[in-house]
This record gives C-alpha cells, sequence and structure tokens, in this order.
C-alpha cells in the first residue's frame, strides 16, 4: 500500500545560479547536506548536488512530516543513476511508527532538468 508520493524537478542553470557562489558552495548547501553527502558529490560535481537536493525535496513531500529535517535522510551516488538512501535514527522511527518498510526512489536527468520521484511503501 502507498503511504505517500512525492516528486520534485530542479533546472540545471537556476539551482547552480542559486546553490554556488563564485565557485564555491553556497552557505546553504551545508544546511541541507551532511558531511559524508557533500564529499560523495564533490567526487561527481555540481550535478550531484542538485540530484541530491532534489531527492530531498521529493522525499519530504511523500513523508509530509514536520518532524525531520533535511539532514535526516542522505543519498550517495556511486555513478549517475545509482543511489543509495540511509535513513537517520528519527526517519526510522517514523518509518515504524507508520509501518513504511520501503522507499521506491527514481531518477532521470539530462542537460537542463533533473527529476526524482519519491514513493513510500507502507504493510
Amino acid at each position: 500500500m502507498i503511504y505517500g508520493c512525492g516528486i520534485d524537478i530542479e533546472e540545471v542553470d537556476r539551482f547552480n545560479k542559486h546553490y554556488f557562489e563564485k565557485g564555491k558552495l553556497s552557505d546553504l548547501l551545508y544546511d541541507i547536506f551532511t558531511t559524508k553527502e557533500i564529499e560523495n558529490y564533490s567526487y561527481f560535481g555540481k550535478e550531484a548536488f542538485l540530484k541530491g537536493f532534489c531527492f530531498k525535496e521529493a522525499f519530504y513531500k511523500a513523508l509530509n512530516s514536520n518532524e525531520v529535517d533535511y539532514k535526516d535522510i542522505e543519498v550517495f551516488f556511486s555513478d549517475n543513476k545509482n543511489f543509495e538512501i540511509v535513513k537517520s535514527d528519527p526517519v526510522k522511527d517514523i518509518f515504524s511508527e507508520l509501518s513504511i518498510n520501503r522507499i521506491v526512489a527514481g531518477l532521470q536527468s539530462n542537460d537542463k532538468y533533473a527529476v526524482f520521484k519519491v514513493v513510500l511503501i507502507n504493510k
């Protein structure tokens, strides 16, 4: 059974304009991503930050809870399409309370846009 679903689309040029300042990460990105995510994304370049942000937005839309923070869910990329999702203890607790046992997430991107879809499945 589907608990919730979320989708987010980000425009590459717009994201880069607002989240990178003179070739450096803006302060806002340090509020959104964990140190481990920043290290992972730095390996893959600007596009990884865009995809990570897109995932987090879609996830929070699907969960629809103000009890979690951006850093409570992490996504790590192993290449352009493959990723791993890591939940914090507060997210694990919420999943347990709501009987959510699976995250189905899909990524599509091109030179202009990135789209992440997230569906949370419960028992």
